[in-house]
């Protein structure tokens, strides 16, 4: 059996968890040319028509849902028989909230059928050592859970089982009370401040540190920064893939949730799934 790899992963570890579970869907037969990183394109229409195979769609969590990017990269895939769709999100172990349900009427509106759905925590965008949050996940652990569901997944299809799978029937792993109760206060107080003195957060560069070696540039999914390395508001989507990929730590992003979602959403949460 081989699938295709659909995955919009930034800073790498939705990758990562794709391909652990496109490797145990095709077993053997695992190969990188089905695997399409939509980090800086999106299919085109002529593209936009995939082989006929199970297809596995990987997309960040972004304030509870699946991004707007994400879709504009996917928009123009289409299933024309019906085939299986293995559904994945990754999520900066507070919630993943609507993000699979997105995904899931994303993907029936393309005429894909979703037989599983998964969701993975990896280290948080906004995750540094002042404010760490879910740091180096995924790890060993959550890579063969990854494989885990992949065999899960590739068992159900071999034995031609199609049946679609309702992706609000997964739930988050809850949090305690008070944690939710710190973060609701912390995005209210947020939104009133916003709503009274707007603030743009940008990441920012040290320039005494870098050494212009454009790998920012490259690797941003928006071409959000200019050659003289300055930031274009308007297209930033704050992913941090710049800070994360800045080899002498020129590159530093600060967001006030990072804080509270560090204090309150420390404890590790483990992957879910249904099939």
């Amino acid at each position: 059996m081989k699938s295709l790899s659909l995955y919009f992963s930034p800073t790498g570890g939705g990758a990562k968890i794709a391909h652990a579970i496109k490797q145990s869907i095709d077993g053997q037969e695992c190969g990188s040319q089905y695997s399409l990183n939509l980090n800086k394109k999106s299919i085109s229409e002529e593209d936009g028509e995939v082989p006929d195979m199970p297809v596995i769609f990987t997309v960040p969590v972004y304030g509870g849902h699946m991004p707007k990017i994400a879709m504009e990269r996917f928009d123009n895939v289409r299933s024309l028989t019906g085939q299986p769709a293995i559904l994945v999100v990754v999520y900066g172990n507070r919630a993943f909230e609507n993000a699979l349900t997105d995904l899931e009427a994303f993907v029936r509106d393309r005429g894909f059928n979703p037989v599983a759905a998964a969701a993975f925590s990896c280290e948080h965008t906004y995750s540094d050592s002042d404010t760490p949050i879910a740091v180096g996940r995924p790890d060993e652990e959550d890579l063969q859970a990854a494989m885990e569901f992949g065999r899960l997944v590739r068992g159900k299809l071999m034995k031609g089982d199609h049946s679609p799978i309702n992706t609000s029937d997964l739930k988050d792993e809850p949090s305690s009370e008070e944690s939710v109760k710190n973060f609701i206060a912390f995005v209210r107080e947020y939104q009133a401040r916003q709503a009274n003195a707007p603030k743009t957060y940008l990441p920012i560069l040290d320039s005494s540190r870098c050494v212009s070696c454009g790998e920012c540039r490259d690797v941003c999914p928006t071409s959000a920064i200019f050659e003289d390395f300055t930031v274009d508001a308007a297209r930033c989507i704050k992913c941090c893939a710049c800070v994360k990929s800045c080899p002498t730590g020129a590159r530093t992003f600060f967001s006030p949730f990072a804080s509270v979602l560090s204090r309150n959403f420390s404890e590790r949460k483990s992957p879910h799934w249904i099939l």
